[in-house]
């Protein structure tokens, strides 16, 4: 099994060349199985944050990201997408306002995905060739995220979540070898809806992961 990564996309702030770049490296390593670690979509317009006026238009931002999720389904028709806490945000105003989830469309109606795409609940751990795939917001959090995950569980994990982290490492007893993994992300950072991130040195690392036979992970850098 080979998989590949798909870091965050927060659409409609996905960079342009993302999909033709997650493209290539499937085509390159030959890859079987997609999955998308998670934030699919930004709901910036959704946010409890506060807001700069030219952020609060819901229908342009839905429009933009449907049309920028077009892409990658159409690129990848068959995907494993672990919902993120952008992605989650329309069923939390819910519950805020007191609407059951049930009077509401599902993730993959509501985004317009194709039925090869399976979505699976808010803090799912996928379990494929016995490693751990998570959005990234459960458990250890800080730096080097992944790998203090991978060491509670005592199983690899690969995530997302933490844009300005990429890469793996390794750990191993005398039993066991395994490893932690961050895919990085797929945005623009130069997004207005990513404005908040401007006072930070720190910027996203672009790229994405492929995990092979559950054994090897590799990080792919974007060129920038």
């Amino acid at each position: 099994m080979r998989v590949l990564v798909i870091g965050d996309t927060h659409c409609p702030c996905m960079r342009d060349d993302y999909v033709e770049f997650l493209k290539h490296i499937y085509e390159w390593w030959e890859c079987d199985r997609v999955v998308h670690i998670g934030d699919l979509v930004d709901n910036c317009a959704l946010s409890f944050h506060l807001k700069k006026p030219h952020q609060k238009d819901v229908i342009k931002e839905y429009d933009e990201a449907i049309d920028q999720i077009a892409l990658l389904s159409e690129a990848f028709p068959k995907v494993d997408l672990l919902l993120g806490n952008h992605d989650a945000l329309p069923y939390r105003w819910a519950d805020e306002v007191g609407i059951p989830v049930e009077m509401l469309l599902d993730f993959a109606g509501m985004f317009r995905l194709p039925k090869g795409w399976k979505v699976h609940r808010r803090y799912s751990q996928l379990v494929i060739d016995d490693v751990i795939y998570q959005h990234g917001d459960r458990g250890k959090g800080g730096q080097f995220a992944a790998h203090k995950n991978a060491l509670t569980e005592f199983r690899s994990v690969v995530q997302g979540h933490h844009h300005s982290q990429a890469g793996a490492s390794f750990a191993a007893n005398k039993h066991a070898r395994i490893f932690g993994m961050q895919v990085g992300c797929g945005v623009d950072w130069e997004h207005h809806q990513m404005e908040y991130g401007v006072k930070y040195s720190q910027k996203p690392i672009l790229g994405c992961g492929v995990v092979i036979d559950g054994n090897t992970p590799i990080f792919e850098p974007m060129l920038i």
